[in-house]
């Protein structure tokens, strides 16, 4: 594993080195970290590929400067074209679905190519926040922060399900502040419907991606893409099974879409 750190936005990799192709950028789901998906490094099929695992805002013990989504979007495409990046693809999980879309409908406009985006049941519509994000965001930003985020954190640890146990982990090392403006962000984009709008009809080559247990309503077709299922998993795979998780990843990426 390399550790790479562009401005204050930190990211670890399988190469020392940023190369220009072959690149496949990870943004993970609220409260996590890179390193829960630290294993796919060590994939060895994926070895050609260069995979940039990044750290949201607020998240893994960074400190959290008040950073949006689509400023934290901006300092990404300004890390691509620094690095004279001119293909990737892109992975996102929950939450971290939203900034590829940021990412190609503000600022790369077709200026680097993206081979394809693989969403994990990544925030589309206003249902993807009926879980968390839009209950968090019903109380007040202090109260949340002084008062819920603790709550929150206590119920994740006891939770008779280990994979919200691992997720308590890392959300011990997230900016409760970050958590709640996210949170917030993410229910504003969703609920525009301009999330789902772009992804259904601007980008190409895409996966929808979700677990076998999650509970997806909407027909096949809704999404406008491939649909994918992580088998025996949930909406948290990457806790629940990381040979799964790892086993689907890697398809993905080798497979020809």
């Amino acid at each position: 594993m390399f550790k790479h750190k562009f401005q204050n936005i930190e990211m670890i990799s399988n190469k020392k080195y940023v190369s220009s192709r072959k690149i496949i950028i990870f943004f993970y789901g609220l409260g996590c970290t890179s390193n829960d998906v630290e294993f796919l490094l060590k994939r060895k099929l994926l070895s050609r590929f260069q995979l940039i695992i990044v750290d949201l805002p607020g998240h893994n013990n960074q400190k959290y400067n008040s950073e949006n989504l689509t400023i934290f979007s901006r300092k990404i495409y300004l890390f691509l074209l620094k690095k004279n990046i001119k293909d990737i693809i892109f992975f996102g999980h929950s939450i971290g679905g939203i900034v590829p879309i940021l990412l190609m409908k503000t600022f790369l406009r077709n200026k680097i190519k993206v081979k394809r985006f693989i969403n994990y049941e990544g925030n589309l519509t206003e249902a993807d926040t009926e879980t968390l994000t839009k209950k968090t965001i019903s109380y007040d930003r202090e109260e949340f922060v002084l008062k819920k985020y603790n709550a929150l954190l206590n119920k994740s640890e006891q939770s008779n399900d280990d994979y919200i146990k691992q997720w308590s982990k890392s959300l011990k090392k997230t900016s409760s502040y970050a958590f709640y403006d996210l949170s917030s962000e993410c229910v504003k984009l969703s609920n525009s419907k301009e999330l789902l709008k772009y992804f259904r009809s601007s980008v190409k080559k895409k996966v929808y991606l979700s677990g076998e247990k999650t509970n997806i309503k909407e027909p096949e077709c809704f999404y406008g893409s491939i649909r994918f299922k992580i088998k025996n998993c949930g909406h948290f795979s990457y806790f629940e099974n990381k040979r799964e998780f790892g086993r689907v990843f890697e398809q993905l990426i080798l497979k020809k879409i």
